[in-house]
């Protein structure tokens, strides 16, 4: 297989990359702007371009970004962390930005328990319950190759559509998928069809309730619901164990919201199971999702 980070690098190894203030206030998370000054232009045929894509058909070209950029399950942060990655801690001082991480899921779910995996995400801890992490997890480990991207104007223009689109996207936190459609084009949000990931509402519909956490579960099912291409989606919505007895009306504040969502190829909502007990472990008749239930985070670490 082409190593494209070999291959595109034009980096000097010298070059010291120039500081970002706008990326050096942890209080301030950057997005992107209402207005771009200039939408990206593309290179005149004539101009210089990657000679060796170039010279192939569109359509190998297309397969080769399928190839290096398409079709794998990433983790996705972005957190106001040290510039650069390290394993181990230095005296030395670290600029702190602004800036994304991610990595290629790397875990096998298939030899896995994956309904336990939803809480402990073996990708990306060093080890579970003494368990040794998969060889190339989180920060700084399996990576996309973005080098392609970077080649040309024209290459990136084909390129990034395949990267949105046939990603499975696991968001770091469900704040970062808030705010996903602020840090990225409008159009490459519209592209996503596939994400997996967990949200955390601690104490949904238990007394005392709090509405604005109540509002948030629903407008984040109504976001999910506007993106026009999602058709894969697994969520898992974790809480402490729920209380008995349970409010009575519980599982319409927790399944009612996905009920926006039109039919989908892969349609999972996980609870913990003491709730999926209280929802009889199942859904109202004609629903467009399934039930599916993980551990309770104090029987996980009972366990």
């Amino acid at each position: 297989m082409v190593d494209f980070k070999k291959l595109f690098n034009r980096k000097n190894p010298k070059t010291v990359r120039p500081k970002r203030p706008e990326y050096e206030d942890k209080n301030v998370q950057p997005c992107l702007p209402k207005t771009r000054n200039r939408s990206l232009s593309l290179y005149e045929p004539g101009q210089h371009t990657s000679g060796l894509l170039r010279k192939l058909p569109i359509e190998l070209r297309r397969r080769i970004y399928d190839e290096v950029l398409g079709h794998r399950k990433v983790h996705l942060l972005f957190e106001f962390a040290p510039r650069k990655y390290r394993r181990e801690r230095t005296n030395k001082k670290e600029i702190l930005e602004w800036r994304w991480w991610h990595c290629i899921c790397t875990w096998d779910q298939t030899k896995d328990d994956y309904l336990a995996s939803i809480w402990f995400d073996r990708c990306k801890d060093q080890a579970v319950n003494g368990n040794t992490g998969p060889p190339n997890g989180m920060m700084g480990k399996l990576k996309l190759d973005f080098a392609i991207l970077l080649t040309c104007r024209q290459i990136y223009s084909e390129a990034i559509d395949i990267l949105y689109s046939t990603t499975t996207f696991d968001f770091g936190s469900r704040q970062l998928l808030w705010d996903f459609p602020s840090l990225v084009l409008p159009q490459r949000f519209a592209l996503i069809s596939a994400i997996e990931m967990l949200w955390e509402f601690i104490d949904l519909g238990l007394s005392p309730i709090d509405t604005e956490r109540t509002q948030l579960y629903q407008d984040m099912w109504a976001m999910l619901a506007a993106m026009p291409n999602l058709r894969h989606l697994k969520i898992g919505v974790a809480a402490h164990e729920c209380p008995d007895p349970a409010p009575p009306d519980l599982k319409e504040v927790w399944l009612g919201p996905p009920k926006q969502l039109g039919n989908l190829d892969v349609f999972v909502v996980l609870v913990p199971v003491s709730y999926a007990r209280i929802f009889n472990f199942g859904v109202d008749e004609g629903s467009n999702f399934t039930l599916d239930s993980f551990p309770d985070i104090v029987t996980m670490y009972c366990m």
